[in-house]
Order: C-alpha cells, then sequence, then structure tokens
C-alpha cells in the first residue's frame, strides 16, 4: 500500500474525524516514540547540584522554545501541512489549526523550564501546571472542540483533554530532568541542558 493510497484512505474519512485523528497520531508519538528515561528522586537531586554548579560558570540563554517538546508541536504542524495539501476545504477550514490548540501551555512550561530554578518540587509544580492548563484549554473550548471533532458533550471533550494532558505530564516527568542534554531538560537554558563535566546517567 503507497503512501498515495494511505492518504486518498485518511482523506475518505468523515471531515471532522481529521483533527481528532491529527490529535492521536501526535500523542501516540508523544507516549511511544519520543524518548523516555526513568530516573530515581535520589538520581535527579544529584542533577539538580550539578545543575546549579553548571549555572555558576555558565549564562541563561535567551529564551527559545520548540512549543509542545519532543517534536510533539512539529508533529501536529506536518500532519496538518499534510492534510492541507490533500484538501483545500481542509486548509481553509483548519488555517487557524497550524499549532497544537493547547501550545500556548506548553510555552509557559517551557518558560520555567527554561531557567530551572529550585529542584524536585518546583518542577513537579512546573509540569502540574501543565497538566491542568492542557485540561483547562479543554474545559474553555470545548464547544469549538465539538464543532471540528466527533466529540458530542462537554464531558467527552474534557474526558479526552484529561487524558491528553496526562499522557504529556507523564512524559515530562519521565523525560524532563536536568543535565539530560536534551533540548526541554529543567535548566535548559544553561549549556543547552548538559551539565558541565557530567555524564546523563553518573
Amino acid at each position: 500500500m503507497n503512501l498515495k493510497h494511505i492518504t486518498k484512505k485518511i482523506w475518505s474519512f468523515p471531515k471532522k474525524n481529521i483533527i481528532l485523528f491529527t490529535i492521536l497520531f501526535v500523542l501516540i508519538y508523544y507516549a511511544f516514540i519520543s524518548p523516555k528515561i526513568i530516573i530515581r528522586p535520589n538520581t535527579e537531586a544529584k542533577k539538580m547540584i550539578k545543575l546549579e554548579e553548571t549555572k555558576k560558570t555558565t549564562r541563561l540563554s535567551p529564551f527559545e522554545t520548540d512549543g509542545c517538546s519532543g517534536n510533539v508541536s512539529e508533529g501536529w504542524t506536518s500532519a496538518v501541512k499534510t492534510l492541507s495539501n490533500i484538501s483545500d476545504d481542509f486548509s481553509k477550514k483548519y488555517s487557524d489549526q497550524k499549532n497544537i490548540p493547547f501550545e500556548s501551555a506548553c510555552i509557559s512550561h517551557d518558560k520555567i523550564y527554561h531557567q530551572g530554578v529550585g529542584g524536585y518540587v518546583s518542577r513537579l509544580n512546573a509540569d502540574n501546571q501543565l497538566r491542568a492548563d492542557i485540561i483547562k484549554y479543554g474545559i474553555n473550548n470545548w464547544q469549538d472542540i465539538i464543532e471540528n471533532t466527533p466529540l458530542k458533550t462537554k464531558e467527552e471533550v474534557v474526558f479526552v483533554f484529561e487524558k491528553i494532558a496526562e499522557v504529556i505530564y507523564r512524559s515530562v516527568r519521565v523525560g524532563g530532568f536536568p543535565c539530560s542534554g536534551q533540548p526541554y531538560a529543567w535548566g535548559y537554558g544553561y549549556n543547552n541542558g548538559v551539565c558541565l563535566e557530567d555524564n546523563i546517567l553518573k
């Protein structure tokens, strides 16, 4: 089965299913493909100390963000672009969906991660706030979401966004620890998330 045949099949879905399909695609990426590292609290505590040492000898870089990390925003944009190329109708209807709907929550989260101020509890608070903001997006925008998806009630929308928020929360908990060398690491504004003279799992 070639790509043209697959895209024809996807486009034969009811139009309202397209955005839901895109959301699910991004979530599957986040949950199963995006790299995850399980780290224990005592190991994270050592990394927090190493980050503080790194802060003393490096400057905080200007704030940059990739939106929702782990290529989630990039995956969303790519999926919408691909579907827009298949149909002008999709492009017109969903041109305002080029960014993942709750991207502003991810950017607020990145601002906190960029500086990496505080230890384990500060990071936990930031991750909990991200989860809450994603759920809040679903609550505040449920009517628009119903118009563009097969979801039929406010409760269904909130339930789906609760699940989305939980997947993203779990991903940042396991993948966002300091000194990981990732562009979304806690304190990534210092030395691009790499702590000086540090091995990732030392």
